[in-house]
């Protein structure tokens, strides 16, 4: 009778530690899949963050300086130029949203995604003609950056000197006649004044580029 109990006991014994070895390499295996899965999952944010980072840098292309971007020119990225742009999104699925437009998607990226907000900014150029004989001042909107000017006298008058805001950008006590081109500081709206010698005719062309913008969400979603 002991002896059959203790065959019994052994079997039991031998039976727990199959099921413990069993146990242990099954949560050993599940262990390892949630390792590889968190991984893969830090990859892919890195990937989507990298990405995200360099489509409002201030040296990217479609950029005109950190988080402003051109509408013309981010709406012409291609899954090329966002290879280039982050090379750890190459061989992703991936898809880039501006506002409610995709621009760029590449397979069905599920995993991570990353929102930026970014100041959007379209860009029209104007022109207007000032008449010398009747004003000697324009306006221009704010936000002006670059005004040329193409300044035309009939020999009977010399247009000395341009003023910005107070500031002389062009002066030539010989008379200004041709295209020039200038910058103004952003901080006001330029003011430009003309100041002539000797008569008063002729006409100033001013072109500048006028900017709008709008607050857009720039969403990046990264997949395996």
């Amino acid at each position: 009778m002991t002896t059959e109990r203790g065959q019994a006991n052994l079997i039991g014994l031998a039976a727990a530690l199959v099921l413990l070895a069993t146990v242990t390499t099954g949560s050993v295996a599940l262990a390892s899949v949630a390792l590889a899965d968190a991984d893969t999952d830090s990859e892919t944010r890195h990937a989507a963050e990298t990405l995200a980072d360099r489509l409002v840098a201030a040296d990217a292309d479609h950029t005109r300086r950190a988080n402003a971007v051109s509408e013309n020119a981010i709406r012409a990225l291609n899954a090329t130029a966002v290879d280039r742009l982050a090379p750890s999104v190459r061989n992703r699925t991936v898809r880039i949203r501006l506002g409610d437009d995709v621009l760029v998607e590449r397979g069905d990226p599920e995993k991570t995604t990353v929102r930026r907000l970014v100041r959007v900014e379209q860009y029209e150029r104007r022109t207007t003609t000032v008449d010398l004989v009747t004003q000697r001042s324009v306006s221009l909107p704010d936000r002006t950056e670059t005004v040329e000017l193409d300044i035309s006298t009939d020999g009977t008058t010399t247009l000395t000197t341009v003023r910005a805001n107070d500031r002389i950008v062009l002066r030539d006590r010989s008379g200004l006649s041709g295209t020039y081109e200038f910058k103004v500081a952003r901080v006001n709206p330029p003011q430009l004044e003309f100041t002539t010698e000797d008569g008063v005719d002729g006409t100033v062309t001013v072109t500048w580029t006028e900017t709008t913008a709008t607050v857009e969400p720039l969403e990046v979603t990264v997949g395996a």
